[in-house]
């Protein structure tokens, strides 16, 4: 449900105006409605403030109005929630067509989202294809939108995912059909750019249906990039988590994810991962080859899910026909008598599908997948640090049609890699092109087809330097765009100057020695001079000493030290922790069901596992007992789901549990990434939802945060009286909830980018913020996926750069943290002053001491697990992805690929505490 308000008014009045929620307490059921004579009831869940005040509502909706507003309809029932608002089931009252209403209510302070249900409508109404959703009418009234739809009763791919096994043969027709569906999309100039098995669906008949394309992209004649994060990360191709340009081919990513995660029966890297690893492997990482699956399928699968958006099919029906001569070649040519999908495609398509075409294409092999991420610049969005608008893009082709982004630098320099990496394996740096380049395409108005190549790059972990720009080209054999073009909406951001190095003062010339030989004294120098220097040697080395002897007290690995000395001298960069928060010390724990992914730890110094992929989290104490305090654990291949609310928290179902955070009344607020809702567990167990109301999205500012739309929170903090920080990834914003239940953004703009200079916060542009750590003094530090960089909101809201130059990598030790490429980046406080950074591309834990200088304190950077019983510098990780420090200094990390958790003592050992069972 995305946009419906709580009531200023009786419920006399509500239903006078038409369409608004009523609270009604004591309301404990799931969402459903319930016909009657006037009134359709829709019932909510209850939800809880941050403050610990339950509320429950029931939304009354006026059956007048929507009558009044379709007269040819009779209203029936629920469907559930659709990308917008509410969806009912209805019927034409002459013809009896079975229909279903989507509903957007109250739009009359909303323009934009009244404009995104009508460019909805639009986009579905201009397509025509069987296994496309059909329009039949858009109606708005009374500031109430309502889109008339064909009835799909059939239920979404995904229900069948997990109905049981599909066969193979089924899961190509599933995909010719989905793909002959974008392929009349493409044609119209749309991108759907949210492909996943929730918008597949089957009418009454099994027809296939791709829905929802209400974040679909219609181009208008601007230069379409995706300028915030729009879509499924699971599914999401590299250009589009980057913000780059996106192709007809973004879609087949997506699609051939979801072919793959149905013949693999497993997730397309392998096990559940939250927005953090996902995004390292759609960008470093190729899914592992399909082995289970005749070699012919399993190519044009891996070819759909190569990272650079030119190597992958030029088109969707060039897809469908590879896809559909495959399985010929794998499963016969009556191998759609044995599918459970019917498909309804084109004479070429369908005569592939029976290995009757006379023009088959040749066979094409699984080209090199390139990252679309290098490890040298930063991400496109302009302005960014390292490089004015994004990435240094590859050896120009000649004739390419478009110019290159503003500001973007371009031009030769980069060697190409030697041949595709090994499945599962990162592939080695390269840089994204900034614009398309010759695809293998299916022209749509003539002309030839080009190769994919025109990328290259350098070895992993270099630094790339900067290129001069490149000059507008053009493209052979790239499908000319529709007219109005193809590219699509949005404001051209003006590229920001880059940061400045920070200013050093000049150096003094070296004093010219003085000769003035005595034969009294050593090395020519007097007699006096020499006792004077014999002085200050003596003296010099009695400090050093004192400073080995000071630095082994106060350790080496997560600081130690005199805590509340360094919580007075840097309040903005310290936790607020008390002395009591020192967790667990020992070894050997084996916890079932354990598959860390985020730590955090609690006054009493327990700590708090979150497990992603398992659903549950964790609870262990000081003295290493072990409890389950939420959830409850499912298989790594299937989501956990959604249940619970108001009764224990060990008998809720999450999905995808992110970072908690504990406040000082001993409320755990858990971030149930998937479900997109933060929940609160209450000190008797109890939990409730306090944050989203379950639909993805970025809507209720200033409103209840339990009504508003959230989109990937995987990481939260807590004041001590109990206020929230959100960190809203897809959305591009930090949110913040108060005691008493009310949300509202803090920062970011809602566009995805960096903003290099001290900057009011909700002026600032951020890019993918992941994680939020809060400082003694209200300082917020943000880590940005997307821009590979930390940084930090003072507590007069603004916005200031801390680490990271937007160069993906390792880089910079020694130096100034502003100055260092990071990879991924995770931040937390320590109670030293010094703020810790996780790399996750790097496998490595730096640390930014408080002046500034940024070190590497664990990790050698190579994927492995070793080193226990010895100095954390020379232990290897395996995604390191979430961590916590105590009060005594110790990092606990969630070494996520190796299954443990582990613990960075203050003198630097690194030890194995707990892994999973």
């Amino acid at each position: 449900m995305s946009h419906i308000r709580r009531p200023r008014s009786t419920p006399r009045q509500a239903r006078s105006r038409g369409c608004q929620a009523v609270v009604s307490p004591g309301t404990r059921r799931r969402a459903r409605l319930r016909p009657g004579r006037g009134l359709l009831v829709l019932f909510f869940s209850s939800y809880s403030t941050a403050a610990g005040g339950e509320r429950d509502q029931t939304l009354l909706i006026d059956r007048s109005l929507v009558e009044a507003a379709l007269p040819g309809y009779q209203v029936e029932g629920d469907l559930g929630k659709g990308g917008y608002g509410l969806v009912l089931a209805g019927q034409h009252r002459l013809i009896g067509r079975k229909v279903a209403i989507k509903i957007l209510l109250d739009t009359s302070d909303d323009p934009e989202l009244r404009a995104r249900f009508l460019s909805e409508a639009r986009v579905l109404a201009e397509l025509d294809h069987p296994h496309i959703v059909r329009v039949h009418d858009y109606v708005e009234h009374e500031g109430t939108c309502l889109l008339v739809m064909e009835l799909l009763s059939g239920g979404t791919l995904k229900q069948r995912i997990q109905g049981g096994k599909i066969n193979q043969e089924t899961i190509c027709s599933v995909g010719i059909a989905a793909a002959a569906a974008l392929s009349t999309a493409h044609a119209a100039g749309v991108l759907h750019r949210d492909v996943k098995p929730d918008n597949i669906m089957f009418d009454g008949s099994g027809l296939l249906k791709v829905t929802d394309f209400g974040i679909a992209k219609i181009f208008d004649g601007a230069e379409t990039t995706a300028s915030a994060i729009l879509g499924t990360p699971r599914y999401m191709a590299p250009e589009q988590i980057l913000g780059s340009r996106l192709f007809p081919s973004t879609d087949l990513y997506a699609l051939g994810g979801v072919l793959y995660e149905m013949f693999a029966e497993r997730p397309l890297f392998g096990r559940p991962m939250g927005v953090q690893p996902l995004t390292h492997h759609h960008l470093n990482v190729m899914p592992e080859r399909l082995t289970n699956v005749p070699a012919p399928v399993s190519a044009v699968i891996m070819r759909a899910l190569t990272k650079d958006p030119t190597a992958r099919y030029g088109d969707a029906t060039e897809f469908a026909l590879e896809l559909a001569r495959a399985a010929v070649q794998a499963f016969g040519p009556n191998w759609l008598t044995r599918s459970d999908v019917k498909i309804r495609v084109d004479d070429e398509i369908r005569e592939a599908a029976h290995g009757t075409s006379s023009t088959p294409n040749p066979p094409f092999g699984v080209p090199p997948a390139q990252p679309l991420r290098p490890p040298g610049p930063g991400t496109p969005p302009p302005g960014g640090p390292g490089y004015p608008g994004g990435f240094t893009p590859a050896q120009p082709l000649s004739g390419q049609p478009y110019g290159p982004r503003p500001g973007m630098p371009g031009g030769p320099g980069f060697q190409p890699m030697p041949g595709p990496p090994a499945p599962g394996q990162p592939v080695a740096g390269r840089s994204m092109p900034s614009q398309p380049v010759a695809p293998p395409v299916r022209p749509f108005a003539g002309g030839p087809t080009g190769s994919p190549t025109g990328w290259s790059g350098s070895a992993p972990g270099s630094t790339l330097g900067p290129t001069p720009p490149s000059a507008p080209l053009a493209t052979p054999g790239y499908r000319q765009p529709p007219p109005g073009g193809w590219t699509g909406g949005g404001p051209t951001q003006q590229p920001q100057p880059p940061r400045q190095p920070p200013r050093q003062a000049p150096r003094q010339p070296p004093p010219q020695p003085r000769h003035q030989a005595d034969k009294n004294g050593l090395f020519g120098l007097s007699a006096r001079t020499t006792w004077i220097a014999g002085a200050l040697v003596f003296v010099l080395i009695v400090g050093l000493i004192a400073a080995i002897a000071l630095a082994a007290s106060s350790g080496g690995g997560g600081g130690g030290g005199d805590q509340d000395d360094a919580a007075s001298l840097y309040p903005d960069r310290t936790a607020a922790l008390p002395a009591s928060a020192v967790g667990f010390a020992g070894q050997g724990l084996r916890i079932p069901n354990m598959a860390p992914y985020k730590v955090a730890i609690a006054d009493d110094g327990s700590l708090y596992v979150s497990s992603y992929g398992r659903d549950v989290i964790h609870k262990i104490t000081k003295d290493g007992a072990v409890t389950t305090v939420a959830g409850i654990p499912s298989s790594s291949d299937n989501d956990g789901g959604f249940s619970g609310d108001g009764g224990p928290a060990t008998e809720a179902r999450l999905n995808g549990p992110g970072r908690v955070a504990v406040d000082a009344a001993g409320n755990i607020y858990v971030p149930d990434v998937n479900n997109f809702r933060v929940r609160k567990i209450d000190p008797t167990g109890k939990i409730t939802t306090v944050v989203g109301n379950g639909e993805a999205g970025f809507s209720g500012d200033n409103g209840p945060a339990a009504q508003a739309q959230i989109n990937g929170v995987e990481s939260l903090t807590a004041a001590a009286d109990g206020t929230l920080y959100l960190a809203d990834y897809a959305n591009e914003r930090i949110r913040k909830v108060t005691p008493d239940g009310t949300i509202t953004t803090i920062a970011g703009t809602g566009n995805a980018g960096y903003t290099s200079t001290p900057t009011p916060a909700t002026s600032a542009d951020l890019d993918g913020p992941s994680t939020v750590a809060l400082a003694a003094d209200g300082t917020l530090y943000v880590a940005n996926l997307g821009s590979d960089t930390v940084q930090r909101i003072t507590p007069d809201g603004v916005l200031h750069p801390f680490a990271g130059n937007g160069k993906r990598g390792r880089a910079g030790d020694g130096g100034p943290a502003t100055d260092a490429a990071l990879s991924i980046p995770v931040a937390a406080l320590g109670q030293d002053g010094s703020v810790y950074i996780i790399n996750y591309g790097s496998n490595t834990i730096r640390k930014v001491a408080p002046d500034g200088i940024i070190t590497t304190i664990a990790g050698t950077g190579s994927e492995g697990n070793s080193g226990d019983g010895g100095p954390a510098a020379q232990a290897q990780f395996n995604a390191p992805e979430g961590f916590t420090i105590d009060a005594s200094g110790a990092i606990y990390v969630a070494d996520t690929g190796n299954d443990s958790l582990r613990r960075i003592d203050p003198n630097g050992t690194i030890t194995t505490i707990a892994r999973q069972s």
